[in-house]
């Protein structure tokens, strides 16, 4: 785990989950096994959570077949059509 935030650090949001007892005494377990308090347990592995997500869904992984495709692909030159569309202006500019 990584950037876990220090007690001086300003917190100024919260977040509220609401959870049986069972699963809130698996958490706070879970927290007690690591030197961490359980808000800031919860907090990192959410963060970690949030950021594998992200990673997930926003990178496109090829494998190496694919990429070489890929890559072979990029190296073919583009038709008059392509160079004159790349040279617009998109209209979201």
């Amino acid at each position: 785990m990584e950037n876990v935030m220090t007690t001086d650090q300003q917190q100024t949001s919260q977040l509220s989950i609401p959870l049986t007892d069972e699963r809130y005494a698996l958490i706070a377990h879970a927290a007690s096994l690591t030197d961490l308090t359980l808000s800031q347990w919860a907090a990192q592995h959410l963060i970690d959570a949030a950021r594998y997500e992200i990673n997930n869904e926003t990178t496109l992984q090829l494998d190496s077949a694919s990429f070489d495709i890929f890559m072979a692909a990029l190296k073919v030159p583009t038709s008059a059509a392509v160079n004159e569309l790349m040279t617009r202006n998109p209209q979201w500019n």
